[in-house]
């Protein structure tokens, strides 16, 4: 598995979790190829926005779903969540790169990981089949990187009151990692795979 960015080649399958989450954090993300109101983002290829509502978006990879809330809220005021270490999960740490924190949490439930990724005023979580695990990761981490803000929009939809934060919230989207409200969103909500809906995609893509 290989992250192609311009000339870099990254092969991913040596690398650890650990090592796959530095080395994409450490990655400056400065493009997009989806533009909402109030930010846009780049989707790597290979990736399909599915479902999207105001500030929730449902993004398909291969038989997985990653489901990405982005906080303009919390942009604007520049509110971060507080984060607590869980030592159960395989991975569970504060993360902080390119002047943006987060947090990032991995755990194993049966035969599938859970992960839920707070970075950069958004969150992503899934819950994927341990074959993508290292993929997802580079595939979640790049989004949320890729997260640019439009100042001038935020600040309009908020003086003119025309932003409506009541958003629907599958349970997932609570400020610690939830996985068992996450798994009953996963059972709740259908999953529509569009197969003539392919994103137009640059940059990034992977080798098996």
């Amino acid at each position: 598995m290989f992250l192609i960015t311009g000339c870099t080649y990254v092969n991913f399958n040596n690398l650890t979790e650990e090592q796959i989450i530095n080395d994409t954090l450490s990655r400056n993300i400065n493009y997009s190829n989806k533009n909402y109101n109030g930010y846009k983002l780049y989707v790597p290829r290979g990736l399909k926005v599915i479902d999207k509502d105001e500030y929730n978006l449902k993004i398909l990879n291969e038989n997985d779903v990653f489901y990405l809330y982005v906080d303009v809220i919390s942009y604007y005021y520049k509110t971060n969540t507080e984060f607590e270490s869980n030592p159960k999960n395989i991975v569970s740490r504060k993360i902080n790169s390119n002047g943006k924190n987060g947090s990032i949490d991995i755990s194993k439930i049966d035969e599938k990981y859970f992960i839920q990724i707070i970075y950069n005023y958004s969150k992503i979580q899934g819950y994927v089949a341990e074959k993508n695990l290292k993929k997802s990761l580079v595939n979640m981490i790049t989004i949320l990187s890729s997260i640019q803000y439009n100042d001038k929009v935020i600040n309009t939809l908020i003086d003119e009151e025309l932003l409506d934060y009541k958003e629907e919230k599958l349970d997932i989207f609570e400020s610690k990692s939830e996985t068992s409200n996450f798994l009953e969103a996963l059972e709740k909500y259908d999953v529509y795979i569009d197969e003539n809906n392919d994103e137009d995609n640059i940059n990034i893509e992977f080798n098996e």
